[in-house]
């Protein structure tokens, strides 16, 4: 299990996940999905599904979309691998204005049936702490995920 964070959370890229996230700008989820596909070696990995750590719903509500959803369909795309909604929230506590320690005390999910497909990369936008990627890791490995990428375009840490 690998949690990555690309590049940080700053300047141009930092643009790129808040025109996402807050203005809509659906546009960027490509250049995001660029950013994460050419910057690992994709030799290095097993990958036969990709999924995404999804919002709230209240934030899917309030912007339109799941913008990590819509950054996971495009890196399916660029690497030809299926995109599938794997995981479920399960609480509604947002990430967003929460200090470290409720972050990782936040996020919860479980994941739908794999199938034949057990090795997966869960993409989200950022990476702060780790706990949302953790998170998504602990549901994966109940239903017998076998390795599990996690990478974000943009990360804090």
């Amino acid at each position: 299990m690998q949690i990555f964070g690309v590049e940080p959370h700053e300047g141009h890229t930092r643009d790129l996940v808040l025109g996402l996230k807050y203005g809509r700008t659906r546009q960027n989820a490509r250049a995001l999905a660029e950013i994460v596909v050419d910057s690992i070696n994709w030799n290095d990995f097993k990958v036969d599904v990709v999924t995404w750590a999804p919002t709230t719903t209240r934030h899917q509500h309030e912007r339109g979309m799941d913008h990590a959803e819509l950054i996971a369909r495009h890196v399916g795309v660029l690497l030809a691998l299926p995109a599938k909604r794997l995981l479920r929230r399960v609480n509604t506590v947002s990430q967003t204005g929460l200090d470290r320690n409720e972050r990782l005390a936040s996020p919860e999910f479980v994941a739908r049936p794999l199938g034949r497909q057990r090795n997966v990369l869960v993409i989200d936008d950022v990476v702060t702490t780790g706990a949302t990627f953790r998170a998504a890791i602990r549901a994966l490995v109940e239903i017998g995920a076998l390795t599990i990428a996690c990478v974000a375009p943009s990360r804090t840490l």
